[in-house]
């Protein structure tokens, strides 16, 4: 079930390897900071190969490090020790401490590139969901057609078999993203973050660009929760920057995704450092379909953001559904009850009506730029 507490556990950790100072002594043992410092050295016999690695590159390795011993109970507070350990290698490197900017941040990516079906498939009444993963649907003909990438959440479920069928019959090519099944990802235990799902996409997107029935000037993609939040980054130029593409997508549309992820602080602090998934520099036209209630994913993340942005002439579009709760239109996962690391709690609801007129906006949302 989509929670966001690995993913907020997980750039607390990045940011403390990279943005904090060395904690206080009291913020972890001395043997968890040197079991962190000697499994790094381990992958690195010779030092000088990490040292000459790029600053992502060795805050990668680190964070890769500290995460398997944390998911293997060795770790009481790996966001305590991972900072002591980096500042360490840093040191041994005789590398100063450089801040990094929450923005870039949000480009870190792991996992190694997704393969994709060679096949087109024919979306039919008794098509498998799992076979939607990494494969290409399309409608009956020759094309070319526009087409959709589809960014899921947490894996492909009946809900995404729905949305695919409704962008065919609407004349779209579709190739649903699996990020997590392929990698092995398992909820809170090791999920990625939302970077990792917008490289999909872009890697998705250059798939379907080989692909003779697909009309290259006409890919779109929208996401669902994690999904969603890869729509907003889409919409940055910087990302495809970041990633090397030198394709873009025509435009992008968010289903209860977010526009910033929250880092509190190591130690329980009040402050917090915000992670964007939604920027100011965007530049392609994005349309966020939210939830009321959603506190998952809260509404309020995406203000006054949104509305500077429409006022700076940007192609932003957004709309709120009231009394509305995250996943609406996941029928599977009706009554499923999400809890914060704070207590609070919301039920998931389904709602058909909510869910037609979200893929019916999504629809005509990619036919204005068709």
């Amino acid at each position: 079930m989509p929670t966001f507490t690995s993913l907020r556990l997980l750039a607390l950790l990045l940011l403390a390897l990279s943005t904090l100072p060395a904690p206080t002594a009291h913020a972890a043992s001395e043997a968890e900071v040197r079991l962190i410092y000697d499994n790094v050295r381990s992958k690195f016999p010779d030092l000088t190969v990490y040292c000459r690695m790029s600053e992502s590159e060795r805050r990668q390795a680190a964070v890769q490090v500290t995460m398997a011993l944390a998911s293997t109970r060795k770790l009481s507070d790996p966001y305590g020790a991972g900072p002591l350990a980096g500042a360490m290698l840093r040191r041994d490197c005789g590398i100063e401490g450089a801040a990094l900017d929450p923005a870039k941040m949000r480009w870190l990516v792991n996992a190694k590139p997704l393969g994709f079906e060679p096949e087109r498939g024919t979306l039919g009444t008794f098509t498998r969901v799992q076979s939607l993963a990494n494969k290409v649907y399309a409608p009956e003909g020759n094309g070319p057609f526009p087409a959709v990438v589809i960014s899921t959440t947490k894996g492909v479920s009946e809900h995404l078999r729905v949305h695919a069928k409704a962008l065919i019959d609407a004349g779209f090519a579709v190739l649903v993203v699996d990020t997590f099944g392929p990698r092995g990802y398992k909820t809170g235990v090791n999920e990625p973050l939302p970077a990792e799902f917008a490289k999909d996409a872009y890697d998705a997107l250059a798939h379907l660009l080989t692909l003779p029935y697909i009309d290259k000037t006409r890919i779109f993609q929208t996401g669902y929760s994690y999904g969603g939040m890869a729509a907003a980054l889409l919409a940055s130029p910087e990302g495809a920057q970041e990633f090397k593409s030198p394709s873009r997508f025509r435009a992008t549309v968010a289903n209860y995704g977010s526009c910033t992820i929250a880092a509190p602080y190591a130690g329980g602090q009040s402050q917090a450092t915000y992670m964007p998934m939604l920027s100011a520099d965007s530049d392609r036209p994005i349309l966020l379909l939210m939830a009321e209630l959603d506190i998952e994913t809260p509404p309020a993340s995406c203000f006054p953001l949104l509305e500077q942005m429409k006022s700076a002439g940007k192609d932003v579009h957004w709309h709120i559904y009231p009394g509305t709760t995250h996943a609406w239109d996941k029928a599977e996962n009706n009554g499923f009850v999400y809890r914060t690391t704070s207590g609070q709690t919301m039920t998931y609801r389904y709602d058909a009506g909510i869910a037609a007129d979200a893929t019916g906006r999504m629809i005509a949302f990619f036919n204005r730029y068709r």
